[in-house]
């Protein structure tokens, strides 16, 4: 497993979601894009967990 320390900047404006990462690159979204990227991203949020939780490191697991 690779380990990563990227980090993202996420803004939610006027025209949409931008995500844009430390070297510039960026995902531009329009809020009706963002709204069903949400709605995909809840549908599949247990196997989104599983996956997660199967590629953490930490032995200890925390709940929210």
């Amino acid at each position: 497993m690779e380990n990563s320390s990227e980090r993202y900047v996420i803004t939610v404006g006027d025209a949409g979601l931008e995500i844009r990462d430390s070297k510039g690159n960026a995902l531009s979204l329009t809020a009706a894009e963002a709204l069903m990227l949400l709605d995909i991203l809840k549908t599949e949020e247990e196997k989104l967990r599983q996956v997660a939780d199967q590629a953490s490191p930490m032995p200890v697991r925390f709940q929210l």
